[in-house]
């Protein structure tokens, strides 16, 4: 109950501030929004080129993180890749049908 009277009180004080300084802001986009609206399907979070960028970015950065459990066991990033037999360059992402 406390807690909830501090935020009460943290959204009297600077609703204004934080409404002009999002109003102030050069561009919208995924990470700066006014609304915040719970009810977002993952297909509108990101567009293909960004996903695409996203996932090669991954796969050069953390190519051993288990990614998923299939057949029993778990698998790697890179592991997933090459049992599709895909590499990390562009067309072979963009023109593999999953």
């Amino acid at each position: 109950m406390l807690l909830e009277q501090k935020f009460n009180l943290h959204v009297m004080l600077n609703s204004g501030k934080e409404f002009r300084a999002q109003k102030a802001a050069p561009h919208r986009d995924f990470y700066n929004v006014r609304k915040v609206d719970t009810h977002i399907h993952h297909s509108a979070c990101m567009h293909q080129k960004h996903l695409l960028r996203f996932i090669k970015s991954k796969l050069r950065k953390e190519p051993d993180e288990v990614v998923i459990f299939r057949d029993g066991k778990y698998l790697t990033l890179k592991e997933v890749f090459e049992s599709l037999k895909l590499t990390e360059r562009h067309d072979d992402l963009v023109n593999h049908n999953f």
